[in-house]
């Protein structure tokens, strides 16, 4: 048994930002109160201020910074040999834990692989993605099943990617689901932050917080909202971020007359936006287990999302919010409306967002993490 034992281990990830650097951050935050040796090598490329605050919260934390792409390119040569070489300075490691694509595959080719068990957590693997073509799904999945040959475990932070993972040829054994969970957060009251950011103090705000980019899909948002019957209401919508469709978006809403009923935050963190939401909305087409909707459930507020990876743990239908389909603008107008003409139901939901959010734990998911590494050096040994 190893339980005495101090395991050392080294975290991986490219995307140092938004939800998988908090996800990140929240393991090498709360391992080593378990006993782990823990060092963090991340990209500077998508770090953000929410990522480097925390950073500074983690005393005696060991780190490297390794400049890594998104997507394929000729300088993940250097960055593979960059990272053997982190290994030989701060190793030997008894687990590698890489985090996204970009990391799991680094990790799990070359000497790495060979050197460390090595455990690989998606975060919604991109073959989740339903706008990538069939060509770029397919070459994705047999990346990942030869890649799963070198690795040792893999994380899957929601039932819905747990599903897809074996759906795709991902072996069976070596796929355990750990949902993700939050940290405590200090909210400031929602009168507060509507003064700061400018916003009406007595209308209903429905809210969106993310990238305005394909995948969380701010534009089926402003249809459905433009669907509603809001003669006498008023009633707005708050667009919290930055991304490649922000002009489309703003276009839009201008196409359908709604423009003057919504305002647009810019980025902002969860703390400084989300207590002015009285409902939160997440129109994604896809998702491995989203932080805002955790963060939403701990603040108390009512969901509305699409059907997408997370909301089966996340939602309780009719208990703490609904669930659509994908990119029914019409079925979330429909819910959407419910909630404008029903204070007593938004009233309801929000009690249930309460009780919801209890299950989201940090604690658990450091804990079971620990658990599995566990596991992990416990087995046999097998030749890579």
């Amino acid at each position: 048994m190893l339980t005495n034992k101090t395991i050392r281990v080294l975290h991986v990830t490219e995307a140092s930002n938004a939800g998988v650097g908090g996800h990140v951050l929240d393991l090498v935050q709360g391992l080593p109160k378990l006993g782990c040796d823990v060092h963090l090598v991340f990209s500077p490329r998508r770090t953000d201020d929410f990522f480097q605050g925390r950073l500074n919260e983690i005393p005696n934390l060991e780190m490297s910074q390794i400049s890594m792409r998104r997507g394929p390119h000729w300088s993940d040569i250097g960055a593979a040999k960059q990272l053997a070489k982190v290994v030989d300075q701060y190793g030997p490691f008894d687990i590698v834990h890489a985090h996204s694509t970009k990391a799991g595959g680094l990790c799990r080719i070359g000497k790495i692989a060979k050197r460390a068990k090595v455990i690989y957590t998606p975060n919604g693997i991109f073959s989740m993605n339903p706008l990538s073509s069939r060509i770029a799904r397919w070459i994705v999945c047999m990346a990942e099943r030869r890649l799963a040959r070198n690795g040792d475990m893999i994380i899957a932070v929601s039932p819905e990617e747990q599903q897809h993972l074996l759906e795709i040829g991902l072996p069976k054994e070596k796929i355990v689901m750990v949902p993700n969970g939050i940290r405590a957060i200090e909210w400031q009251d929602c009168q507060s932050i509507r003064q700061q950011l400018g916003l009406d103090p007595n209308s209903l705000i429905f809210g969106f917080l993310g990238r305005l980019a394909p995948q969380k899909n701010p534009l089926l948002l402003i249809r459905a909202f433009a669907k509603l019957d809001l003669a006498a209401a008023n009633v707005r919508l708050a667009i919290v971020g930055t991304g490649p469709l922000e002009n489309e978006a703003r276009s839009l809403a201008a196409e359908l007359g709604i423009e003057q009923r919504i305002d647009w935050l810019g980025y902002k963190t969860a703390p400084e936006s989300m207590p002015a939401f009285d409902v939160f909305v997440m129109p994604s087409r896809y998702e491995g287990m989203p932080y805002v909707m955790m963060e939403a459930t701990s603040l108390g507020l009512p969901i509305i999302a699409t059907k997408v990876g997370g909301t089966s743990l996340g939602i309780d239908q009719g208990k703490n919010g609904f669930v659509v389909p994908l990119e029914d603008a019409d079925a979330m107008a429909e819910v959407l409306q419910k909630l404008v003409d029903d204070k007593n139901l938004r009233s309801d939901l929000s009690e249930g967002a309460f009780e919801k959010a209890a299950s989201f734990s940090v604690d658990s998911m450091v804990q079971r993490t620990y658990q599995i590494y566990h596991e992990c050096l416990e087995q046999a040994a097998v030749p890579k």
